[in-house]
């Protein structure tokens, strides 16, 4: 694995060095895990002691401290050894072309090289941009658009109409551009509604591993540029996902929501279909969401409010149960001075 020094880590950061800037870092790691050619980082003062005795090489750190290890002394730690790690530790991308030989590509598929196609990938009359990395069992159906630099981790399959723009990352097991949940009921039958829309997912967006996001049923469901989607979510037919967006795992979103720029979903977010919400909302785990957001900032529950009342009316719930032997309390000595009298 090549390196970088410290210096020129520093550089990428826009951070200051303390100590040899000329040490060699080819990794990152655990404070307590790092040698000497990896980098920590020091994020929460509690960790001061232990960053003091670790044995990397380097460390990220806001304020210089005693210690061994040189430091890039930057203003977000987080940020920076983001940074760090995806330099040391980069995306894949083709740079030689290669196609393995049990992979399957139409005739009239469009492969601009470099790619690198693993084993058993199967491609049809698709086009797939320059970088890009297709990895064991991937299949691609007919029909689709794959940037450049697009990453398909193993098993992913995509469905006809799907455009992937450039960059984007898809991790294991996920499905893209299935046939929504669509009938239409007759007597005690349901007859099946085609999907005949696409699936159009901008650039930069990363897809975590068993997600599953629809096509639409005749125009398309979009996902905007840099969102983020964690591990098994859903993503229903004809939604609208806005940029910068971040769902975390588990997130469910029924079918043509409209959803604006930077929403943030945590763990377990379940929003009904139909619905709108702003940009810049933010909703707290296990909320199940039944009506629209119209209000920028945080909010979570069922039925949903703003974060810090719900967050008191959870405080006094847990109090029911003493309020109510509180009150039985009074009202017998109520009653046992009324029989006194």
């Amino acid at each position: 694995m090549s390196g970088q020094t410290v210096a020129s880590l520093a550089t990428l950061v826009g951070g200051r060095v303390v100590g040899d800037g000329s040490r060699l870092i080819r990794g990152v790691s655990d404070l307590r895990r790092a040698g000497p050619e990896q980098i920590a980082f020091l994020r929460d003062g509690k960790y001061r002691d232990a960053a003091r005795q670790t044995a990397a090489g380097a460390l990220i750190t806001a304020e210089p401290i005693d210690g061994q290890a040189a430091q890039i002394v930057v203003a977000d730690v987080g940020v920076a050894y983001a940074k760090v790690a995806l330099a040391l530790h980069p995306v894949p991308q083709a740079t030689v072309h290669r196609i393995h030989p049990t992979a399957i590509i139409d005739p009239d598929a469009k492969i601009t090289a470099p790619v690198d196609i693993g084993p058993y990938v199967v491609v049809g009359r698709s086009s797939i941009g320059p970088g890009s990395v297709l990895m064991a069992g991937v299949t691609v159906a007919d029909d689709c658009v794959l940037g450049r630099d697009v990453v398909l981790y193993p098993k992913v399959s995509v469905y006809g109409s799907t455009t992937l723009g450039d960059r984007v990352l898809v991790h294991a097991n996920s499905v893209l551009g299935a046939d929504g949940f669509g009938y239409a009921r007759q007597g005690a039958q349901w007859l099946k509604l085609p999907h005949l829309g696409e699936l159009l997912v901008s650039e930069d967006v990363e897809i975590g591993a068993n997600v599953a996001i629809d096509r639409g049923a005749l125009d398309a469901t979009r996902i905007g540029p840099r969102t983020k989607i964690d591990n098994t979510c859903h993503i229903a037919h004809n939604c609208q996902i806005g940029a910068d967006c971040a769902f975390a795992a588990g997130c469910m979103v029924a079918g043509s929501t409209v959803i604006g720029d930077r929403v943030m979903l945590a763990g377990h977010v379940v929003i009904a279909g139909h619905l709108k919400i702003v940009s810049d909302v933010r909703l707290g785990g296990a909320t199940i969401l039944l009506e629209d957001v119209l209000e920028p900032g945080d909010h979570m529950g069922y039925p949903v409010q703003e974060k810090m009342r719900h967050l008191r009316n959870r405080r006094a719930y847990r109090d029911l149960a003493d309020l109510r032997t509180t009150v039985e309390q009074l009202r017998q000595r109520l009653f046992d001075g009324r029989v006194g009298d």
